[in-house]
């Protein structure tokens, strides 16, 4: 059975390959290359696909794509499918869908902007958001990166649908990439 990672390449792989057994996984413990499921590909969906997973978590990215993503990592997977449908179709509009868009990047906007409280870092250079769950650290890391520091960071956070607990997330000087995730004790 193969292993998808719980975001939006997941859900793309998902919908690329249909017929395949595939269970679900926390998106910091799957371990493949989402490059190497690409190759074969029409090189106009390569592209949107390309264009989807560089969307997510970037706050200057297309609504559409941006929304696919955070509906992907909160496991609203029903709606990240049709938001993924409805941008590589890109023929029809359909405002009710896009409504929805922008209402999934509002609140994760609004979650983020909550989150950059300066009293949450405690001690030095460890933030404590263990009262957020996991899929929102990609967006916070990134929107730190750009308005806090470049230093090294320890986030703690909640936990993921398919990994319950608190998680350290360690990211080194400038990255947005964890070095590693592993329980909180």
């Amino acid at each position: 059975m193969i292993e998808y990672p719980l975001d939006i390449r997941g859900v793309i792989l998902q919908k690329l390959n249909i017929d395949l057994d595939y269970t679900w996984v926390a998106p910091f413990f799957w371990s493949g290359t989402f490059q190497t499921y690409m190759g074969s590909l029409d090189p106009k969906v390569r592209e949107k696909s390309r264009l989807l997973v560089e969307s997510d978590c970037n706050y200057d990215a297309r609504m559409i794509p941006r929304a696919a993503g955070i509906a992907a990592r909160q496991g609203q997977l029903v709606l990240a499918q049709s938001l993924i449908e409805y941008f590589l179709d890109g023929t029809l509009e359909e405002s009710s869908l896009e409504a929805r868009a922008l209402s999934i990047i509002t609140d994760e906007k609004m979650k983020v902007k909550r989150l950059l409280n300066p009293n949450r870092e405690w001690p030095k250079g460890i933030w404590n958001l263990q009262d957020s769950p996991t899929w929102i650290i990609p967006t916070f890391i990134r929107r730190f990166r750009k308005l806090v520091n470049e230093n090294p960071v320890t986030i703690i956070s909640g936990g993921h649908i398919l990994a319950p607990g608190n998680w350290q997330w360690n990211f080194e000087s400038n990255s947005v990439v964890p070095s590693s995730v592993i329980p909180f004790q």
